[in-house]
This record gives structure tokens, C-alpha cells and sequence, in this order.
């Protein structure tokens, strides 16, 4: 009788009409990603089982918030490689680069963490397609992992935002756990890099939310904060709950999407356009500096020291002088130094400048020694954290009794 129980509960199990627990959890979970998003979601066949995926085309006339997709095709390398500081990308293409945007189980990363949702996004026949790999359970890694690993050697080119320390490493340590070959794009375009330093001067916060506010004309409501993710993806894996699942999809959308118009903001103010605030003609002239554009760098620098911002001006007129000086355009650079310790200004470069001026060019060891002593006066009672190198109290001393030296051996009387 015992025997005969178990030969047919044997028979339903191989049948399908009996599943264990573990089955009718895994069939229960793909029901709801299924009511997720009706019409939308879809699955695909790799080698290594199957994936979930969602999918969402928008026309590139889609506004998102001031701004539409469209204007991601205006965006040419040769305005991207100065903020990006990449030569490279002068040879970019909108169309064949790949935006992607993770949601995972942490937000520190490390070998434990997973990536649950990837994001993926790109330009296809006059559409912006989005596509979102999601995992149901974490059997499905290696199936999404080797779909998303396909279509990203497809295309040259990587758009992250702060992807090169968090997205594309966390996905490479998974692949690598995976046993895949890892994701190298030729290019990795990361906005966040070039976000600092285009709006260092003119943001306090270069976060993805701040951007969007300040630059791209958008603020969320009702958005899902980034440290519940996790915890929402948990409740869904181990107790079936998926009501706000919903929340975490549109935020990894929105993040692309502002992604998208970021990228044109940047290019725009790449190419000298669009400059807004002094503070962008500050951060361009002195990437053009550093790009050996110097002409273009001068003119921008003068253009921010014009502004009527009181200490970014003063912060563009000193780096305007160390321009000058490079240059060797004495008059106009000491004529910048002294006005700034005319007008007090707190970087105290201007008065170690112009001190090292009147004792290596004109030899007036007495005006060097006042400027360099009024600088160690104001570095003693400054109670910011004193700068280090030729700024540093060490150095100032060494300079001042240095001058004293060379005032004696003059024959000069050196003040007390």
C-alpha cells in the first residue's frame, strides 16, 4: 500500500499536477512580474535559461522635463572630449552608445551585492528603446548577465552616471563570479565626471536629483529614495510582495532618461554654448587650459573674472594671472595680484606672487618682504585649515627669513 502511494505521487510530480513549495514560488513569482507590467514584459531563451525583461520605446520627441531625447543626436565628440577630458570620444556616435543605469541589493557593492534590475538604454530607428533585465530569482543571473553581455558588445561606447566606480564594477565582479568574460567598452563616457567638473563652482551637490532640479528643468515626486530599493527587492524575493516593485522600475527609467539629457547639456556647454553662470566659463577656460587650448582658455577665464560674483570672480582672476604669468604677460598678471591684496582677497597666492615678482624681477626685497609678512599675518589669524606648499606657515617663514637674509647682505635695515 506504502509503495503504491508513493509510485503515484512519483507519477504526479513527473506529470506536473503535484509541485513542491519551491515550484509553486518560482511559478507564483513569474505571475506577478508578468502583472507587473502587462504587454511590456517578455522573456528571452540564453544558454544559460531564461531572462525577464522589460520594454519601453519612447519617440525622440518625448519631453523629459525641459528638455526632449532628440537632442541627444546634436551631441558630437568633439564637444564631449573637453569635459570628459578624453581625446578619444572625438570619434563618439549617439547612436551606437549604450546608457545603463543598475538598481542593486546594496548600495556599497562588494562580491554579496547583486544587480536585480539593469538598465539599459539606446537609440533605434528614431526611438529611445529602454530595456530593463530583471531578476526574478537569483537562479536567473547567469541567463540576464550573458543576455545584457551580448548587447553591450554591440555597441562602443558605455554612458554612466558614476558608472566607472559603482555600475560597470559591480557587473564585471558578478560576470566574474559567473564565470563570463567581463564587459570592456571602448569608451566609457561617465556624466558624473564631467558633471564636477563643469559645475563645481556653480552646484553644491553634483547628484543625479540636483542636476535635474538645477540644469534639466525636472523634479520627481512621489520617487522611490535609492537606500529602500534593497529592501523592497527583498520583500519581493523572499515574501512575494511586489506592490512596489512598480516604484523601482520608474525610478531605474528616470535615471536614464535624465541621463540622456544630461548628456546634451554637457555637450552644449562642451562647445561654449549654453553657458548659463560665470561659473561654467570658469570650469571651461580652465579645461581648456589643461587641453592645451589656450587662447579659448583666456578668454573664458577673463569672461568669469568680469562677473559680478564677488569671490568667483576673485577665484577667476587668480587663475587668470597664473595663466598670464605661464604666458609671460607680467603687467597684466601683476596688475590682477594687486588688486587682489588690495581688495583682501583670502587666497593668499596673490601676495606670494606678487612677492616672488618685486624679488626675482625687480629686486625689491623690501616690498617682498612686507607682502610676504602681511601673509603670514593673515595665515596665523585665519582659522580655515592652512593650505600646504608655498602657502603653508613653514614656507612663508622660510621665505620671509630668506628676505630678511638678502636685505642685510644689501646693506638694507631690516624692519623689526
Amino acid at each position: 500500500m506504502k509503495r503504491e502511494l508513493q509510485s503515484r505521487l512519483e507519477l504526479f510530480r513527473r506529470s506536473g499536477e503535484l509541485k513542491s513549495g519551491r515550484q509553486f514560488a518560482e511559478e507564483l513569482k513569474n505571475d506577478q512580474s508578468d502583472l507587473l507590467f502587462p504587454g511590456e514584459g517578455r522573456e528571452a531563451q540564453t544558454p544559460f535559461g531564461r531572462c525577464y525583461m522589460r520594454e519601453l520605446k519612447f519617440p525622440l520627441e518625448h519631453r523629459h522635463g525641459g528638455r526632449t531625447l532628440n537632442g541627444i543626436l546634436s551631441c558630437c565628440g568633439s564637444n564631449l572630449s573637453l569635459p570628459a577630458r578624453n581625446s578619444n570620444l572625438e570619434k563618439f556616435d549617439p547612436c551606437q552608445a549604450l546608457f545603463l543605469d543598475i538598481e542593486t541589493t546594496g548600495l556599497a557593492g562588494g562580491t554579496g551585492t547583486w544587480a536585480f534590475l539593469i538598465g539599459v538604454g539606446r537609440v533605434e530607428q528614431g526611438s529611445f528603446l529602454l530595456r530593463q533585465y530583471f531578476l526574478r530569482r537569483p537562479a536567473e543571473e547567469r541567463a540576464i548577465l550573458s543576455h545584457f553581455a551580448s548587447e553591450a558588445a554591440a555597441f562602443p561606447t558605455l554612458i554612466t552616471f558614476n558608472g566607472k566606480l559603482f555600475d560597470l564594477p559591480l557587473i564585471q565582479t558578478r560576470q566574474l563570479l559567473s564565470g563570463f568574460r567581463q564587459t570592456e567598452p571602448d569608451l566609457h563616457l561617465d556624466l558624473l565626471h564631467c558633471s564636477r567638473l563643469l559645475w563645481k563652482n556653480r552646484l553644491k551637490s553634483r547628484s543625479l536629483r540636483s542636476l535635474e532640479a538645477s540644469l534639466l528643468g525636472l523634479r520627481r515626486y512621489d520617487d522611490i529614495p535609492g537606500a529602500e530599493i534593497p529592501a523592497v527587492y527583498f520583500d519581493y524575493l523572499r515574501r512575494g510582495k511586489a506592490d512596489r516593485l512598480k516604484a523601482v522600475f520608474r525610478h531605474n527609467v528616470l535615471d536614464i532618461l535624465s541621463m540622456v539629457t544630461l548628456l546634451e547639456r554637457i555637450a552644449l556647454l562642451g562647445g561654449g554654448n549654453c553657458i548659463e553662470h560665470p561659473a561654467e566659463a570658469l570650469a571651461l577656460g580652465r579645461l581648456c587650459l589643461s587641453a592645451g587650448r589656450t587662447a579659448e582658455g583666456l578668454t573664458y577665464l577673463k569672461a568669469a573674472a568680469d562677473a559680478d560674483y564677488a569671490s568667483l570672480s576673485a577665484e577667476a582672476s587668480l587663475e587668470l594671472a597664473r595663466c598670464l604669468k605661464r604666458e609671460g604677460s607680467w603687467p597684466e598678471a601683476v596688475s590682477i595680484w594687486k588688486r587682489a591684496v588690495e581688495n583682501e582677497c583670502t587666497d593668499l597666492s596673490a601676495h606670494v606672487e606678487l612677492a616672488k615678482y618685486y624679488e626675482h624681477h625687480r629686486r625689491d626685497y623690501l616690498h617682498a618682504l612686507e607682502l610676504t609678512a602681511r601673509a603670514l599675518a593673515r595665515s596665523e589669524k585665519s582659522r580655515r585649515r592652512l593650505p600646504g606648499g608655498e602657502l603653508s606657515r613653514e614656507a612663508l617663514l622660510h621665505r620671509l627669513n630668506r628676505l630678511k637674509g638678502k636685505l642685510q647682505k644689501a646693506g638694507h635695515q631690516v624692519p623689526g
